[in-house]
């Protein structure tokens, strides 16, 4: 019994030098990362850093941080921030956001409130913290613009996963259940929430997504397949499906098939917004009655577009340059 008490006492103090170094080391390694960020520029700032969890996690908690990057003048701010991890597990990161908190960009200041807001994320155990998967969930979401406009959802759900052969290749899911798009957009002939909103991707990266994609560029896509692109609202309905190839961000080559219905209401909702200047929207216009022609359907539009070495094509008319797809 002596002995069996004294391997216990041995264990648990061995246990608790791990925990102690263990997060002593992450608080520091935070500390870094907020030092680093602030030398580059950065707005990087907190009140106070709570560790805690003892004996089996890591529980963070930061108060009022800020961060701001001068680059591209996205801020975000919030009251709190919580990071959690089990102790023998710190690579399995949960992250959970407060009911209310603020981005900025230099055209808008966006405010968003949730009944609740969190997300998991695996990463890989090495120093450039590559992302293996992440999971995002949020219920009861408003996003408020001092623009005047505002979004809402019942639920939304977002799946971001590395392919298992491919560090540079990753799926994308994105669900969206009783979406509320703003108010501006809606007439008489539009409920006040989508009826699908659904989205699945694989996409190939320049390089994968680590801790240069906060500190430096975030990666860019080389490739983009489209398994499902789904949006219902009211009587207005658009689907998409194909695959594209970019290069410097432009669409190089590949096809993409586009189903919408009431393209019209579509291009009306859009000059209602007035972010769009009215010639553009009639550009738009006459293209897309082209391209219903051919559908049969006035109303409606099926083609497949062609991109070759930048340039779209409806068959072989070419449309113009091919859209530009970056991330900032």
């Amino acid at each position: 019994m002596k002995r069996l008490l004294i391997a216990v006492l041995v264990i648990s103090l061995g246990w608790f030098g791990y925990w102690f170094v263990g997060s002593l080391g992450l608080q520091r390694s935070y500390e870094a990362w907020f030092d680093q960020q602030r030398a580059a520029g950065w707005q990087a700032e907190y009140s106070e850093l709570h560790l805690r969890g003892f004996p089996n996690r890591f529980d963070t908690t930061f108060e009022d941080i800020a961060l701001a990057d001068p680059h591209t003048g996205l801020a975000w701010e919030a009251p709190f921030f919580q990071l959690f991890a089990l102790s023998y597990r710190p690579n399995h990161i949960i992250a959970i956001w407060p009911q209310e908190q603020f981005v900025s960009t230099p055209a808008q200041k966006i405010t968003i409130h949730s009944e609740t807001l969190q997300a998991s994320a695996v990463f890989a155990p090495s120093s450039d913290v590559t992302l293996r998967r992440s999971n995002f969930a949020t219920d009861q979401i408003v996003v408020q613009s001092d623009q005047d406009w505002r979004v809402a959802a019942d639920q939304a759900r977002l799946a971001f996963m590395q392919d298992e052969n491919s560090e540079t290749t990753y799926t994308f899911a994105l669900q969206g259940i009783g979406v509320a798009p703003p108010a501006a957009l809606r007439n008489e002939l539009l409920p006040e929430k989508m009826s699908a909103l659904d989205l699945s991707l694989r996409l190939n990266f320049d390089r994968p997504w680590d801790l240069r994609a906060l500190e430096q560029r975030r990666p860019q896509p080389t490739t983009i397949d489209i398994d499902v692109a789904k949006a219902a609202w009211g009587p207005m309905k658009f689907e998409a499906a194909g695959a594209v190839a970019l290069q410097d961000g432009f669409l190089q080559s590949g096809e993409l098939t586009f189903r919408a219905a009431e393209w019209e209401a579509m291009l009306d909702l859009l000059r209602t917004t007035g972010q769009i200047a009215d010639v553009a929207l009639d550009t738009a216009a006459q293209v897309l009655s082209v391209l219903a022609s051919t559908s049969g359907t006035p109303k409606d539009i099926d083609v497949t577009l062609t991109f070759k070495e930048g340039v779209t094509y409806l068959g072989f008319i070419p449309l113009g340059p091919a859209p530009r797809f970056y991330l900032q």
